[in-house]
């Protein structure tokens, strides 16, 4: 079987957290409207939206990790390393040619009063700890059903 094929059973839990996690999005974007429409609001227009989309997804990705149909079953591992190199070289690459370019386009923003770059650095940082959690976890148990 190829890396990337799931069989039928990932693929249903696939879709299914897929839906389940489309929903959630739906439902706490309406939450987010309503609670704007009632005058609170807790991040800025964009932030807000982008917040809720990044922990929908997370939802997503730790439940497809959970249930084990994130990727195919593998059939060599001799090449990763090499591969995680090349695309973390591909992106310093990249990240260093955009930085170089628009170098003298950097400027430090005037501060508007909004804690949104930090809620969502600090919501970032979370969830890099949580998903390291779950794939500790799920590597503990492929290792003991082995």
């Amino acid at each position: 079987m190829h890396r990337t094929e799931l069989d039928e059973m990932q693929v249903q839990k696939r879709n299914m957290v897929g839906n389940q996690a489309f929903m959630l999005l739906f439902y706490l974007l309406l939450i987010d409207i309503g609670l704007n429409g009632f005058g609170f609001r807790w991040l800025q227009y964009p932030m807000n939206v982008f917040v809720n989309m990044l922990g929908c997804r997370t939802y997503y990705l730790i439940r497809i990790i959970w249930n084990n149909s994130y990727v195919g079953p593998r059939t060599k591992t001799k090449n990763i390393g090499r591969q995680i190199g090349l695309v973390v070289g591909l992106a310093s690459f990249v990240a260093g040619t955009a930085a170089y370019l628009e170098k003298d386009s950097l400027r430090i923003p005037l501060s508007t009063g909004d804690n949104g770059a930090m809620i969502l650095f600090v919501f970032s940082i979370v969830l890099f700890i949580v998903l390291a959690i779950v794939s500790v976890i799920t590597k503990w148990q492929a290792k003991n059903d082995e």
